[in-house]
């Protein structure tokens, strides 16, 4: 076979030809088998024409429903947004009505504080009562006694010059400045402004109702001003930091010694140092110790207690005067502090007294800084030689003081006592020279307080001096 095919057709032969020259392609051929009709093509057109409206209607309804969700959305948020207005609205509100409550509570206190600083609660009503009739009272008495409209000037003059000092005191006090004299300047006006409202309405009416009207309307312009010191008072204390336990502490020790306390105050405004140093440096001052420490007095008190102890442990058991030789014996130490001491003697019969010991055995009460009882052993110097009691023919009783009784101790004795009847004798001739009557004058109380000596001395020493004028008093 060649490229060209030879058919016959009819007898005649024909050349077939080749594909893709005459013949059609197989593809076209199934194309052409299945190319729908015109109906068919309509019918899929329409199909399709209702498939895309049922997709458009379904997108839609999908963004109405999204749309409708969406404004949903929206007034949800704003229905949330105006309940979270309100809300915070409300609790602004809220806020604010308690900030203000509070401050009105703060504010209240405040006042409620200074006001107590000068005058407590439960003393308003008197303040307001005494204001009020303090006030009406003065007023009315001097338009009763035809002052007129200047009546009412009056209680301005003496009760506002009363409230304007009492406020400059309070005032002076808070700041720590000097009030003292702020204070006599409100009594003063307190005692006028009441002076003036009793006065007034006594004049009014003089008799028994009107005295009675007029010593309640004096009162009332008082118990305003009582109340308000005794307020003050507490305050300077609170002020100046002083407890209830230091305050009576220092009213003892001005009510035990007077003397000692001015002196304190005088040395603290002197040096600038506090009260309690100051009376600290008067204690020793005065009684050669420090406060806590045992003074001379009760140094000399304890030995003579100490003495006479000692004299009842080694007394025999006999009546009547010891005998003891002025010979000298060997000194025996003491007995311990807790043990009872034995009599102590040798063979002339003889009572010695032991050397003493180191410390007193018993502890001696001295007032402390705080006012407290503190013990304190008291030292004790050792004995040279014993003191024995003097023989039987002296008859003379011992003396008191351990430390007895040398010759400066008499000359000193006598020299007070010299030094006395000499200010006596010028009390004397004064009282004499003024044309008194020495069997009067001067009495023994006057010469007591001169010479700062007991009754009996005085009173001894004064007949002393008018014995020597030829004077004597029954």
């Amino acid at each position: 076979m060649t490229a060209t095919s030879v058919e016959k057709a009819n007898g005649t032969p024909v050349a077939s030809p080749e594909l893709g020259e005459g013949r059609p392609k197989p593809e076209e051929q199934s194309s052409r088998a299945t190319q729908p009709s015109r109906r068919e093509e309509k019918r899929l057109d329409n199909q399709v024409s209702r498939r895309e409206d049922r997709e458009d209607r379904a997108r839609e309804r999908e963004e109405a429903r999204k749309d409708a969700e969406h404004a949903r959305q929206l007034k949800e948020q704003e229905r949330q947004a105006k309940l979270e207005r309100k809300q915070q609205q409300r609790a602004d509100k809220e806020k604010a009505r308690a900030k203000r409550r509070k401050e009105r509570r703060l504010a209240w206190h405040n006042f409620q504080t200074r006001l107590a600083q000068h005058m407590p609660l439960w003393g308003l009503p008197v303040i307001v009562v005494s204001l009020i009739m303090g006030w009406s009272g003065q007023a009315g008495a001097a338009a009763h006694l035809g002052m007129g409209v200047f009546a009412a000037g009056v209680p301005v003059l003496t009760e506002g010059m009363v409230l304007t000092f009492a406020g400059l005191t309070g005032q002076a006090i808070e700041q720590g400045r000097p009030y003292r004299g702020l204070m006599r300047i409100t009594w003063i006006t307190t005692l006028i402004a009441a002076a003036i409202n009793g006065a007034g309405h006594l004049i009014e009416d003089s008799s028994g109702p009107g005295t009675y009207r007029a010593g309640a309307y004096a009162l009332a312009s008082l118990a305003a001003m009582i109340l308000w010191w005794v307020v003050m008072r507490s305050k300077r204390a609170v002020l100046a930091g002083k407890t209830a336990e230091e305050i009576a502490r220092w009213k003892r020790l001005a009510r035990r010694h007077p003397v000692l306390v001015r002196r304190a105050r005088r040395i603290a405004d002197n040096t600038g140092v506090k009260i309690d140093a100051a009376y600290a440096t008067a204690w020793e001052r005065a009684n050669g110790a420090k406060p806590g420490e045992p003074s001379i007095r009760e140094i000399r008190a304890s030995r003579r207690a100490e003495f006479r102890r000692r004299r009842a442990q080694s007394w025999n058991g006999q009546r009547g005067w010891r005998t003891q030789s002025d010979a000298p014996t060997a000194v025996r130490p003491a007995a311990a502090a807790g043990t009872a001491e034995a009599p102590t003697g040798d063979g002339s019969g003889e009572v010695c007294t032991p050397v003493q010991p180191p410390f007193l055995p018993v502890a001696l009460l001295v007032p402390g800084a705080r006012g407290e009882w503190v013990e304190h052993r008291v030292p004790v110097l050792p004995m040279t030689a014993p003191k024995c009691v003097p023989a039987k023919g002296d008859r003379t009783a011992t003396t008191r003081s351990p430390q007895g009784k040398n010759a400066v101790f008499k000359r000193t004795q006598k020299d007070v006592e010299g030094s006395r009847l000499q200010a006596v004798r010028e009390l004397v001739e004064k009282a004499s020279a003024d044309g008194k009557d020495l069997r009067k004058h001067p009495s023994n109380r006057s010469v007591m307080r001169a010479l700062g000596c007991r009754r009996e001395a005085a009173a001894d020493l004064l007949a002393t001096v008018l014995a020597e004028h030829g004077i004597t008093r029954n």
